[in-house]
């Protein structure tokens, strides 16, 4: 079997289930979650797609999902989580580490209220460019 990564989209974190899953990027050594994004709209062009800002050293940050893009809601933003970890780093940078004890991992998009909680992310992501 093919190690695969696995894109889940929560456009709304209150609900348990993704509002849309990828479920059959292959995943390669190095790849980031970015390039498993690409992938995964180019596999899934007719439903998907993205768009990213570049807004510092930290890369390139997913500010759009299916149209639904950060601030539509006051105070929301997606952020990144890999295998149920908050990135400390853009799309671009975050690399999908492999091990032997699996074959999968799993990229995780939340539209999340950043201010009900801390998002480490976010600081980056809307710092002001100097």
């Amino acid at each position: 079997m093919a190690n695969l990564v696995k894109v889940q989209i929560y456009a709304d974190c209150q609900q348990p289930d993704p509002t849309l899953v990828l479920p059959d990027v292959p995943w390669y050594a190095g790849i980031t979650a970015l390039q498993a994004m690409i992938i995964g709209e180019a596999l899934h062009s007719n439903n998907f797609s993205f768009r990213v800002i570049y807004r510092s050293a930290y890369g390139a940050f997913v500010d759009a999902i299916d149209g639904l893009a950060d601030g539509d809601k006051p105070n929301h933003c997606w952020m990144l989580y890999i295998n149920g970890q908050e990135s400390d780093v853009g799309a671009s940078e975050a690399i999908l580490q492999e091990d032997d004890s699996t074959t999968a991992a799993i990229v995780e998009w939340r539209y999340s209220d950043i201010s009900q909680e801390p998002h480490a992310q976010a600081g980056l992501k809307l710092k002001p460019l100097s």
